[in-house]
């Protein structure tokens, strides 16, 4: 709320809404994920059951919010990919992270991060490729995949996470000052995100096509959850009553930034995925304090 009136005041501009958030997701995140994984206990195995509930779960959202998309709207396909994705990305990393580590503390660390880690690895290329196929046909489909592994390469969220199963797998102790100065970094995400979500909900909140975006929410609040807590638990029989409240909670947060950001970049759907953000993140207060209030 402090960053919404901020932004909406003239306090807080456009330039250091985008430097704020760079520093979120560039710096602060990066090293919340390095210095957590450096001393997190890892499981043994790889939980493909935990990673299939999430994202069976998302794509089965994704694919639901492309049909939906072209049968009642008739949108070209760049639209349908970006209404889609405003249905199925959540916001893992401004309001998720926040979110999951003051309601669950120490024990949600490693399954919230199992999905932050991945999230972008499986849901950006993706997001990135159906957009080019769309906008070029499927010829540029080399050239995608070429540009799209040297965006992750570089990714400063990739980047923290490898870093830090590096020295969680070969037992590497951080240097004491700069253990300190990613310990400093880490803990202003969560005030950071939070100012920066509410200052770049402010630019978000006109022009909304309302004959859309209501069903968007819908599905992104409340399908979305229902969806991945019906295969966490009947499907694959997750017993972690945390690990499944962590992968509720991350599939009902509202749309990310991302679907806006690409719509921008592409030229397409601007006004539906930022509507689909605003109205999401509002609604959402409602869906999570009930959920919150259910898991704990």
């Amino acid at each position: 709320m402090v960053g919404y009136i901020a932004a909406g005041a003239g306090w807080f501009d456009q330039s250091a809404i985008r430097g704020l958030t760079r520093y979120v997701f560039d710096f602060a995140v990066p090293m919340l994920l390095l210095r957590t994984l450096a001393s997190t206990n890892l499981p043994d195995v790889i939980p493909w059951d935990y990673l299939a509930s999430y994202y069976f779960g998302t794509f089965i959202v994704l694919l639901s919010g492309f049909v939906i998309t072209r049968i009642l709207w008739q949108r070209t396909v760049s639209q349908q990919v970006i209404s889609a994705f405003s249905c199925s990305f959540s916001n893992t990393v401004l309001l998720g992270i926040p979110i999951v580590l003051l309601a669950f503390g120490e024990e949600a660390v490693l399954p919230l991060f199992i999905i932050i880690g991945t999230h972008g690895l499986i849901m950006v290329p993706l997001f990135t490729i159906m957009l080019e196929m769309a906008k070029n046909g499927r010829g540029q489909f080399t050239t995608v995949i070429a540009s799209t592994s040297y965006g992750l390469i570089t990714n400063p969220l990739i980047i923290g996470l490898l870093a830090g199963l590096v020295c969680n797998l070969f037992k590497i102790t951080l240097w004491m000052p700069f253990d300190e100065m990613a310990k400093l970094l880490g803990n202003s995400v969560t005030p950071c995100a939070l100012f920066a979500l509410g200052a770049t909900l402010a630019s978000f909140r006109k022009n909304i096509p309302w004959q859309e975006v209501p069903l968007i929410v819908i599905i992104k609040t409340l399908v979305h959850p229902l969806i991945v807590w019906s295969l966490a638990t009947m499907v694959f029989g997750i017993n972690d009553a945390i690990w499944i409240q962590v992968l509720v909670i991350l599939a009902a947060q509202p749309t990310g930034v991302n679907p806006f950001l690409f719509a921008n970049r592409y030229n397409v759907g601007q006004s539906v995925s930022s509507g689909a953000v605003f109205i999401s993140t509002v609604f959402s207060i409602f869906t999570l304090s009930v959920l919150l209030a259910f898991f704990r």
